[in-house]
């Protein structure tokens, strides 16, 4: 996992709606590091230092469509 030189950190909460310029990724499209990270935080209230895979408004689709939220 690449982490950005930024020091924010990412969150992951569950969406219902997914806005049509979001770029969706799928967990299995992600590298291995950054697979863990989001089994980790998906729907907990945690947060995971930003990797270079998601951006802030990337949905991934794991268990549930779940929005990234980096500050």
């Amino acid at each position: 996992m690449s982490l950005r030189e930024t020091n924010r950190r990412m969150r992951l909460r569950r969406t219902g709606t997914i806005p049509a310029d979001a770029r969706v990724r799928h967990y299995d499209e992600l590298d291995e590091e950054t697979q863990v990270a989001v089994s980790e935080i998906a729907g907990r209230p945690r947060t995971a230092p930003e990797t270079e895979d998601l951006d802030d408004g990337d949905v991934v689709k794991f268990t549930d469509y779940y929005k990234v939220r980096a500050r």
